[in-house]
């Protein structure tokens, strides 16, 4: 996807026959609010735009892979993707094994969090808002690759992309005291509270979510910025009032690609 701006984790570069990225807000025809990279066809936008916008996004696709979408909706089911053509449904994390079936995430301010055990082939694409994060979505994409292929966290790495910072972010001080009492420990980065209210950061959350899952702290990264800060490249829910588009993070496995290596 190189003729859109595109944010990618350094070290997987090298991982033979993975694709993935944190895409943004530019690139594509949106007006307005939507401008101009809208993903989403529930936001309000004009639908012609957002097909032509998905059409974009698709033509710089390895040949044969495609898009997997999931009907997001801040809860806590995965489903395993078992081929590029699947109609996945209400989910909040996909996780697939089958080369050309690219998961996709959207969001404007959650984070989109992306998985992948290189060594064997595997990825996950998870989204995660406050409720998903109180739900433990990322965790239960952590123990369904452990069920269903036996994949140690260990051999795992994880990406967190461009999300809404602790910096911009107030929510009610009853959401912050659900996540501690979620969490073994919580950095003081992920949640301080100022009377009824407080300020969270998803991504730090989920990081710690993470760790308590087994995965090495040198295995998880955290890619771009705060959403609300950088409104200029990324949509942001709560900076726009709550009208924005949604930007798209993916990943999965090109078709003919047989190698791999090790998690980084």
């Amino acid at each position: 996807m190189s003729d859109l701006p595109v944010l990618r984790v350094d070290s997987w570069r090298g991982i033979p026959g993975l694709t993935h990225g944190f895409l943004g807000r530019h690139g594509g025809v949106s007006r307005g609010d939507f401008a101009s990279l809208n993903l989403s066809q529930r936001t309000g936008d004009d639908p012609a735009a957002v097909v032509e916008n998905r059409r974009r996004v698709e033509a710089l696709l390895a040949r044969g892979s495609r898009l997997v979408s999931m009907e997001q909706e801040h809860g806590d089911r995965v489903v395993v993707v078992q081929a590029p053509t699947d109609v996945v449904g209400r989910a909040d994390a996909m996780v697939t094994a089958t080369p050309g079936a690219l998961l996709s995430v959207l969001t404007a301010d959650c984070v989109p969090i992306l998985l992948v055990a290189p060594a064997r082939r595997i990825a996950a694409a998870v989204h995660a808002g406050w409720r998903g994060t109180l739900a433990g979505i990322v965790t239960r994409a952590v123990e369904l690759l452990r069920r269903q292929w036996e994949i140690a966290p260990a051999e795992l790495a994880a990406a967190l992309g461009p999300a809404i910072g602790g910096c911009c972010y107030e929510v009610d001080r009853e959401i912050g005291e659900q996540l501690v009492a979620r969490c073994e420990t919580l950095p003081a980065e992920a949640w301080s509270s100022h009377g009824a209210k407080g300020m969270l950061d998803l991504r730090s959350a989920n990081r710690q979510l993470l760790l308590q899952a087994g995965i090495p702290a040198a295995a998880i990264h955290l890619v771009g910025p705060c959403t609300r800060c950088a409104m200029q490249n990324y949509f942001s829910h709560r900076g726009a009032g709550g009208s924005a588009g949604r930007q798209l993070s993916y990943i999965g496995w090109e078709i003919g690609v047989v190698s791999a290596r090790k998690a980084c």
